[in-house]
C-alpha cells in the first residue's frame, strides 16, 4: 500500500475554470481559463491564459463544476484578453469577465458572450460555476 506523503486536508487543491472575454479582437477567440486554487473556504483566482475550445474540451475544463466564493488574489493578472479581473455568471451558468464602469454600483447591465443574453448583473459572494457548451 502506498503512503500519503500529505494528509488528504493538507493537500492543495487547483482547478480550471473557463470563461469568454466580450472585449477580445475576435468572437470566435475568446476563450480563457481561470486557475482556482482552494485557500480557506474561498477559490482564489490565481492565473489565467487563453485557450481554445478543442483543447479545453480535452483536458476536461468544460466538465467541471465548482461551488464558492471566487476571490481575485493579489497576484492574478486578470482576463488574457482585455486584463479584467471581474467576471460575472450568466443563469446559462458560464462565466465571463466585464470592466466594471467608473462608478460604484452593484447592478450592470451586460450581454454574455456565450450565449448572447442581456440582463441585469448583481455582485454575488457565492457562486456555482461549470463548463461546457461550446
Amino acid at each position: 500500500m502506498k503512503e500519503e506523503i500529505y494528509p488528504s486536508s493538507n493537500k492543495m487543491q487547483a482547478k480550471i475554470i473557463l470563461g469568454r472575454c466580450p472585449y477580445a479582437p475576435s468572437k470566435s477567440e475568446n476563450l480563457f481559463g481561470m486557475r482556482i486554487q482552494k485557500m480557506g473556504s474561498d477559490w482564489v483566482r490565481t492565473w489565467a491564459f487563453k485557450i481554445d475550445s478543442e483543447r479545453a474540451h480535452n483536458e476536461g475544463y468544460d466538465r467541471e463544476t465548482t461551488q464558492g466564493s471566487f476571490v481575485p488574489a493579489s497576484e492574478y493578472p486578470g482576463c488574457p484578453y482585455c486584463g479584467s479581473d471581474n467576471f460575472a455568471l450568466c443563469t446559462c451558468g458560464k462565466t465571463f469577465c466585464f470592466k466594471k464602469p467608473e462608478f460604484e454600483t452593484k447592478t450592470i447591465r451586460l450581454t454574455c458572450p456565450w450565449c448572447g443574453q442581456v440582463g441585469m448583473y448583481n455582485a454575488a459572494e457565492t457562486l456555482q460555476v461549470q463548463g461546457g457548451g461550446f
